[in-house]
């Protein structure tokens, strides 16, 4: 009999064998299914994680690329830090200049945008509290900042020395726009400074809503003349035409014609500065990872477990299969195949079950029970979508568990001498 012939039979007689135990095997399917339903569930979670916060983070406050004075920070801790407000940096003199100079290094970049950021008291009336104000050229903001969006007012022109308030500012200080906003900081050498700033617009960046605190996005040149660097920035922001995915070899050939060049300039991506839209992502990622390989081990248990009983149960079927004329390698296919057959119709099930929980969360959304949850989540639910990567990738995986967990039973099923099989009792 033909290997393609012999296939069909092996597959029938695996089945057979399957379906003399129902309920062992109907449980271990079950665990099976449920197991990869949960990571498929979790697979589309950990993209909706992604994608609920860290694409508004990269479209409205980190770009794709960001470039700073290479001694930025020599002042400071002299490490860069997304955190920290970058008006005690050591700032670049000319940013227009080195996002042009950096379009022609790399053609990939689409558009870049001059930020400075200064921690400041904000008051209106008799009023005040703690914010930061986060200075932007005005000119790029759309290019650059696509999901920075107003929900009252308008965005500010340049030089209008506008500024966008988020919905936390404009409770606690109860102004809107239309409003003067002053604003107190420290130059760069140190003295006390503020300005007047004008309310245009009250903003929101969907998915951030909890990562908004006092921060408001004001016109750059506001910001200069709260430190007194009139034309200088904090950092340069720039967005790529490939939607941040090649990042990493944008910030390496930056790096490279800038030390090529003599230029007291230093890129870092997106992930890079991340802080804690990229901490979240990093947590998730692992616990993500370690319920994987939890459901893994369960999975290869619980089809170990199963051929493991079969393997037993059949010594002497076996043998006599063996004293007919059936070969090592037809054991150990039939072996196999029960592991096999045991993986696809668990993975099968867990697919769809998973397809099925994906697509009413998709609509419903997955409820946040607590701060940290909204923080992580970047609002009170998350919307997964079904992806077919997501709905493959972990039953294919799993599918593979389980044939790799029946292997090392059905090799032992094979190597059984026939006399020694039908003595056992």
């Amino acid at each position: 009999m033909s290997t393609t012939s012999a296939t069909p039979f092996i597959l029938r007689l695996a089945f057979r064998n399957l379906s003399r135990h129902r309920r062992r095997t109907g449980l271990t399917i079950g665990a099976l299914a449920f197991g990869i339903a949960l990571m498929v569930l979790g697979q589309a979670w950990t993209d909706a994680m992604e994608r609920a916060v860290v694409e508004p983070a990269k479209n409205a406050t980190l770009g794709h690329v960001q470039i700073y004075r290479s001694d930025a920070a020599a002042d400071e801790t002299g490490e860069i830090s997304f955190i920290m407000p970058q008006n005690n940096y050591r700032l670049i003199s000319k940013p227009l200049d080195l996002i042009e100079e950096a379009r022609r290094m790399d053609p990939r970049i689409e558009s870049g945008l001059s930020r400075l950021m200064v921690g400041a008291l904000l008051s209106f009336k008799d009023t005040t509290m703690d914010g930061v104000l986060i200075g932007i050229d005005a000119r790029a903001r759309a290019a650059t900042y696509p999901a920075l969006s107003v929900v009252e007012g308008r965005h500010f022109e340049p030089g209008e020395k506008g500024v966008l308030i988020n919905r936390g500012v404009a409770r606690r200080l109860g102004i809107g726009p239309g409003d003067d906003l002053v604003a107190l900081g420290t130059t760069s050498d140190g003295r006390l400074n503020g300005t007047r700033l004008q309310v245009t617009g009250i903003y929101t960046i969907k998915g951030l809503e909890a990562y908004e605190w006092g921060s408001c996005y004001a016109d750059l040149e506001g910001v200069q003349e709260i430190l007194d660097v009139p034309g200088q920035a904090g950092l340069v922001v720039l967005r790529l035409k490939d939607s941040g995915r090649e990042a990493d070899s944008v910030r390496d050939r930056l790096n490279a014609a800038f030390k090529a060049r003599g230029v007291n300039a230093t890129a870092f991506t997106w992930e890079d500065m991340g802080g804690p839209f990229i901490g979240g992502m990093l947590v998730t990622r692992f616990i993500a990872a370690i319920m994987n390989f939890v459901m893994g081990v369960i999975v290869a248990a619980g089809v170990l477990n199963t051929v493991l009983m079969a393997t037993f149960e059949r010594t002497r079927e076996m043998g006599t299969m063996r004293a007919m004329g059936a070969r090592k390698q037809d054991v150990l296919s039939i072996f196999l195949s029960e592991g096999f057959l045991l993986g696809l119709f668990g993975a099968t099930l867990g697919a769809v079950l998973g397809a099925a929980t994906i697509v009413y969360f998709s609509q419903h959304g997955i409820p946040a029970f607590s701060e940290a949850q909204k923080y992580t989540y970047g609002g009170d639910r998350l919307f997964p979508t079904l992806k077919l990567g997501d709905v493959l990738t972990p039953p294919l995986i799993m599918l593979g568990v389980s044939v790799i967990a029946s292997f090392v039973p059905s090799w032992s099923a094979s190597r059984q001498r026939p006399a020694e099989s039908l003595r056992y009792v």
